[in-house]
């Protein structure tokens, strides 16, 4: 027998652990008629939360048509309601996702149509990568409301890896991002996430990459100079300067650990880099998500620092033996290497 319906408490503090133990939860849900999505202690929310739960509550809901999936007390979560995270998880409360226009140093969640960023592109005889480099600086600008220096720049790089991640990789539609900078706290916190291919059968297609999980796709996406498009026998466009390399996820998720942290999930299985440590954390992600967390007190000179780690990243790669497939000990040693207390073997 059925049971009539089940009620899933979003809790109060809607950190990243706590977010993806809530969709684990939703997802491992039993069969029933109708699934109440209960806010009443939703408090605390950061943009990694916002974006990936509400994408996720959206296709718990798709992916079950004959279940009645409902909202109820809302309206005692005013900052989820204004960065529009209830309307993007299928409720008809808030804000519409991209409305909200404060003086806060934050940028609502946002949905980009992919179709928009090539249309744009091809409208004006240029590549991709500068359309997105003119959409990250923008957004860069807005968060910090500030025209220039290296904040604005490290936002801009990172922004725009990311990005071009989802554009060039994920087969997705759209990509949605959520922001927020605590000019006090000297932080930012960045959000990506789409409903693409997932980075494990985007990385399948390079033939030198031997990939049996979840796990080892994400652990290899972080290797420099690895990608799904650019391996041994592909010809490279020495004119095209937004041509994949490989180094997009590396170089970030390098500025990231300065002082910050660098989270990635697809599938089954996410990372979490920071403090010196990594630690895998299950999830049940169709497509990628991403959350970059800046202390902008440790940023330095960006141009310096990209330029360390495009210097190491070269060192790592040439240790491949491009004959050969990578295996995922290789990937793992290299992030274990990165870390002096390493959690997980």
């Amino acid at each position: 027998m059925e049971v009539p319906f089940l009620i899933h408490k979003i809790p109060q503090n809607l950190s990243l652990q706590n977010a993806i133990a809530f969709c684990n939860r939703l997802w491992a849900s039993p069969s029933v008629e109708k699934v109440l999505i209960d806010c009443s202690k939703m408090q605390h929310v950061e943009p990694f939360s916002i974006a990936f739960v509400s994408i996720e509550l959206r296709r718990f809901a798709e992916s079950r048509p004959n279940v009645n999936v409902e909202f109820q007390n809302c309206d005692s979560a005013t900052y989820a309601a204004l960065m529009g995270f209830f309307k993007a998880a299928g409720a008809d409360c808030g804000n519409n996702p991209g409305q909200a226009r404060g003086n806060s140093n934050y940028i609502p969640l946002t949905i980009l149509n992919v179709s928009d960023i090539e249309r744009e592109a091809a409208n004006s005889y240029e590549p991709i990568g500068n359309v997105i480099e003119r959409e990250s600086e923008k957004l860069a600008k807005m968060l910090t409301r500030v025209e220039s220096g290296e904040l604005v720049d490290t936002l801009t790089y990172s922004l725009r890896e990311i990005m071009r991640n989802v554009v060039e990789h994920s087969q997705s539609n759209v990509l949605e991002f959520c922001a927020q900078y605590w000019p006090t706290k000297h932080k930012v916190e960045m959000a990506v996430v789409d409903s693409g291919m997932g980075i494990r059968e985007s990385l399948t297609k390079n033939p030198y990459l031997n990939i049996a999980s979840d796990r080892d796709a994400i652990h290899m996406a972080l290797m420099p100079a690895v990608s799904g498009k650019m391996y041994k026998g592909v010809r490279k466009n020495v004119n095209d300067v937004w041509q994949n390399s490989g180094f997009g996820l590396y170089m970030t998720n390098r500025i990231c650990r300065n002082g910050g942290s660098f989270f990635i999930c697809s599938g089954k299985s996410g990372l979490l880099l920071g403090d010196g440590r990594k630690r895998d954390i299950e999830t049940n992600f169709s497509g990628t998500a991403l959350r970059m967390v800046i202390n902008t007190e440790k940023l330095g000179d960006l141009s310096s620092s990209l330029a360390q780690y495009r210097r190491e990243g070269y060192e790592i790669a040439k240790k491949y033996d491009k004959d050969r497939p990578i295996e995922p000990s290789i990937a793992s040693t290299m992030l274990f290497r990165d870390f002096d207390n390493d959690e997980v073997q």
